[in-house]
């Protein structure tokens, strides 16, 4: 498995597919069926899938094992921390999966329960996190290998508004606190809750998570997943007919 090195040099800022390429953002609250339906749209459109929040789930359980808890006395060594750590990639399939630092954690263990309960006070408490996640996303589009695919789709909160604002697709994924609630506590077993979540994350000081501009809004939970796919499925066809018609016309 060949390991990509992201440069820490100055970054050029990717906002908007290259050329030939299209980008797509899924946006929202938490529990709102992302993941699956994300997947799913990169593997039928042949697009390399990130997923945002587990760059920021690596660098809080990193930041952790540091002795670093988010406390805001810790803001210079955090700081410090995040300006020096090494960001590589893996594509495994079509997935990015980011290695901080040496560190690849698998699914289950980004969502472990400390992970769960840290990562926002991370993400609010310190700047540097935030602005290390966005700026190593925006380098991987650019990456050959990546650019072998018909495009990207980019999911997680503010991938949209602050990492790719250009997008020629973005959905913004909602759904009822009963739906979020079943989701999160009854289906993924995990214990989060995930109204608490929105709460804090949409009024957050740094990089709040707020519906981009012109955002297709989707409300997933009067929908089956497999529903859902096929909706967005349709919009992004729509997209793709409409660069094809501009592109002979």
């Amino acid at each position: 498995m060949r390991v990509k090195l992201l440069s820490r040099g100055k970054l050029d800022a990717i906002t908007s597919a290259p050329k030939g390429k299209i980008i797509i953002t899924i946006d929202g609250g938490s529990a709102t069926n992302k993941s699956p339906i994300s997947q799913a749209l990169a593997k039928k459109f042949n697009l390399v899938y990130i997923e945002m929040g587990g760059l920021f789930r690596t660098i809080s359980y990193l930041l952790m094992q540091a002795g670093l808890p988010p406390k805001l006395e810790n803001t210079g060594k955090v700081d410090e921390f995040v300006k020096h750590i090494k960001c590589e990639y893996v594509l495994e399939g079509r997935a990015i999966k980011f290695i901080i630092n040496g560190v690849c954690l698998g699914a289950k263990e980004l969502r472990a329960e400390d992970i769960n309960a840290s990562v926002a006070k991370y993400t609010l408490s310190f700047k540097s996190v935030s602005d290390a996640c966005i700026k190593y996303t925006r380098k991987v589009i650019n990456l050959e290998e990546v650019c072998k695919f018909d495009g990207v789709l980019a999911e997680g909160r503010t991938c949209c508004t602050y990492i790719f604002p250009k997008a020629d697709i973005k959905f913004w994924f909602m759904a009822t606190d009963a739906a979020k609630l079943n989701l999160r506590l009854n289906i993924e077993k995990e214990v989060d809750n995930p109204i608490e979540r929105d709460r804090v994350d949409f009024s957050a000081t740094f990089y709040p998570v707020t519906k981009p501009k012109h955002a297709i809004e989707i409300w997933t939970s009067s929908r089956t997943v497999e529903e859902n796919i096929a909706l967005v499925s349709a919009f992004v066809e729509q997209k793709l007919d409409l660069k094809k018609y501009n592109k002979t016309a």
